[in-house]
């Protein structure tokens, strides 16, 4: 197995097929990909919507345990070399996997890849965001690791709020990364999302700085929320 697509999931019926049918539907070997979604519990009609798929997926049923760790959970259960996350609000381009698989069969020396990407509001505007010149515009889903390395590391740390920037200054000196200029997946930006929190982002952005003293001007180029 190639790659594995990770589609944590609480209470998204109404995203979730979307973001399923953006996994399938890549411009990549069917047998060379997997796609697995992680219930984190759902009390909507998550469960029926999954049934749909049949065998198309694997899911794994879990008592509700938060989108990161339920995202580790599917990463550690994944069989693919390389791993990457979409959230089940958000949908892929259809040749993110080629594009980015290529990259890390070419290049051994780099562990991770990542892209520009769209950010769609929930009232229907789109625009491009560009993460080449900064990394730290990009958000968790849409990097593809290679999961030694990406395990290795424990994945995403659970008890850090931006486990994305955490894992970037974590792993700023020994990892090698590599950014496609080419936007292939679409962020839903949602006001009621916990990022829409302006309190929670602040105390994000501070548990950071806590953590990396020497990084704060690396911090303070992280995307608005």
């Amino acid at each position: 197995m190639k790659v594995s697509i990770i589609i944590p999931t609480y209470n998204s019926a109404l995203t979730l097929e979307r973001s399923i049918e953006s996994a399938l539907n890549q411009d990549f070997p069917k047998d060379e990909f997997e796609v697995i979604v992680i219930n984190d519990g759902s009390t909507d009609n998550t469960l029926e919507i999954l049934k749909k798929y049949g065998e198309k997926i694997r899911v794994i049923n879990q008592a509700n345990q938060g989108a990161l760790r339920a995202s580790n959970n599917g990463f550690r259960a994944a069989l693919g070399e390389y791993v990457i996350k979409l959230d089940s609000d958000d949908k892929f381009e259809k040749d993110i996997l080629k594009e980015m698989a290529l990259v890390l069969d070419k290049n051994p020396g780099i562990d991770f890849v990542y892209c520009d990407y769209y950010e769609t509001k929930t009232n229907g505007e789109t625009f491009l965001v560009s993460c080449c010149a900064n990394i730290f515009n990009t958000i968790g889903i849409g990097i593809m690791f290679r999961k030694q390395k990406f395990q290795e590391q424990g994945f995403f740390n659970a008890k850090t709020m931006f486990a994305e920037y955490d894992l970037l200054l974590k792993t700023q000196d020994i990892w090698k990364g590599y950014c496609i200029e080419k936007p292939l997946f679409y962020y839903l930006r949602r006001g009621e999302s916990i990022t829409g929190k302006q309190g929670w982002i602040e105390k994000a952005i501070l548990q950071l700085k806590e953590l990396y003293p020497k990084d704060i001007a690396k911090i303070e180029k992280i995307r608005p929320y």
